[in-house]
């Protein structure tokens, strides 16, 4: 991309969000240290269960509202104060209703009291989740991710600190999982404070028609983000209860553990195209009004330049998955290292799949990505179901890549249609 304005706001944007993930992801280092070291394997895999339940949900508060509501305040800044009061009640009350809905659900693992209950505390992970979330329409449609990544860090910095001396007490993993909700709530509060000082107003009076079209117009996307996340989500959940073959000789937590230390790792070189994909999403609404030949390019150059970055940190990752995985576990995650090194080896069609999927959105035709993500979550399920007795978590990392593929493929096909359809003329 040529460096307009425009350009280097998305350029400021993405590496404020950037910066924000690295030094998470140092304190997120330092924090799996200290777990890894204090707690051993199996009460990682314990944590990262307790971590991976809200964590399959997160999409489902979110429901696609964010990309809908960011599009129109784009548009017209003076809805801003009475679309985010409205997101955050429908926010709030989705959320309740999900936790109580999941709290039953685990009940009804084979999971010991311990790690139910812990369950049950992160459950609140959701709440703060979709708060957090919800600020971020502010900062996407004004380009200020400089704001939410303060407060990013400012409750990360507090999760670090109370993790560093629950550790040094031995007390029991659930409470150190429980200090997640107690920085995500933290960071509300700053980035709440941020929408403020930009001048919006959170208007907190029901409108039940700016429900009806922010249900109704996200729902494909809702779906999308639902399956999508059972690609990356449920096969942790899936090797926590399904047989672990008998070569590995480890627990069901502790396959749980050895495959989520290099799945976090994996997770981290995917905020790559997430990030300038936030950044570039308004961007791409102003070019998709500007004509054909404005978004192709726009949507070329930003192609040329993810998949270049993916494969360079593919590159990278692979030389250095032993020392990551040495530095943050330790011996006990050896297994772990062929797992990271097959997870970095797909990087590239995650920096594809993100473009074309928002290039969907932004000509609005997101009706067409439910039964894309669905048909890859069904594929993914299935797979898993077949294959974690006899490989594990090493061919649950495959399945992934295979999954995503198959979204590239589909993809594709339907960018391909709706651009001949849009373009016609």
């Amino acid at each position: 991309m040529n460096f307009s304005g425009t350009s280097k706001k998305i350029a400021a944007n993405t590496i404020y969000q950037l910066i924000g993930k690295i030094v998470s992801l140092g304190i997120t280092v330092l924090a799996t240290v200290i777990i890894t070291r204090t707690y051993g394997r199996e009460i990682y895999g314990q944590f990262s269960l307790m971590q991976a339940w809200p964590a399959l949900f997160f999409v489902i508060v979110d429901f696609g509202i964010n990309a809908i509501a960011t599009r129109e305040i784009s548009k017209d800044w003076s809805k801003a104060g009475k679309y985010f009061g409205n997101i955050l009640l429908i926010r709030i009350i989705f959320s309740i209703i999900l936790m109580l809905v999941l709290f039953v659900a685990s009940r009804f693992f084979p999971y010991s009291q311990v790690l139910k209950t812990g369950i049950t505390l992160s459950l609140l992970l959701i709440l703060t989740q979709a708060l957090f979330t919800s600020t971020n329409i502010i900062f996407q449609a004004r380009l200020r991710y400089d704001l939410s990544t303060i407060g990013y860090l400012i409750g990360y910095a507090f999760i670090l600190v109370i993790i560093f001396f629950l550790s040094r007490a031995k007390v029991d993993v659930m409470w150190i999982s429980f200090s997640y909700v107690i920085g995500g709530f933290i960071t509300f509060f700053v980035n709440y404070y941020f929408v403020r000082s930009l001048g919006v107003k959170p208007e907190f009076v029901l409108d039940k028609q700016l429900w009806g079209y922010l249900l109704s117009s996200s729902l494909p996307l809702g779906l999308m983000f639902v399956f999508s996340q059972i690609n990356f989500k449920a096969d942790a959940l899936l090797l926590s209860v399904l047989p672990v073959p008998a070569f590995l000789n480890v627990s069901n937590n502790e396959a749980v553990g050895l495959y989520a230390l290099p799945y976090k790792i994996f997770e981290v070189a995917l905020v790559m195209p997430t990030f300038f994909m936030n950044s570039l999403y308004p961007v791409m609404v102003l070019r998709m009004t500007e004509g054909k030949e404005k978004l192709k390019e726009t949507l070329k150059q930003s192609l040329k330049f993810l998949i270049v970055a993916a494969l360079v940190f593919s590159a990278v990752g692979y030389v250095f998955s032993p020392l990551a995985i040495n530095v943050l576990g330790g011996v006990e995650f050896e297994a772990s290292i062929l797992v990271l090194r097959i997870l970095l080896s797909g990087l590239v069609l995650y920096s594809v799949t993100q473009p074309l999927a928002w290039v969907i959105v932004t000509m609005g035709y997101q009706k067409y990505l439910p039964g894309i993500y669905l048909a890859s979550g069904v594929f993914n399920l299935v797979m898993n179901f077949i294959f974690i007795p006899v490989y594990s978590f090493y061919m649950s990392a495959v399945i992934t890549h295979f999954s995503e593929l198959l979204i590239l493929i589909l993809l594709i096909v339907t960018v391909r249609k709706i651009w001949r359809k849009t373009y016609a003329a």
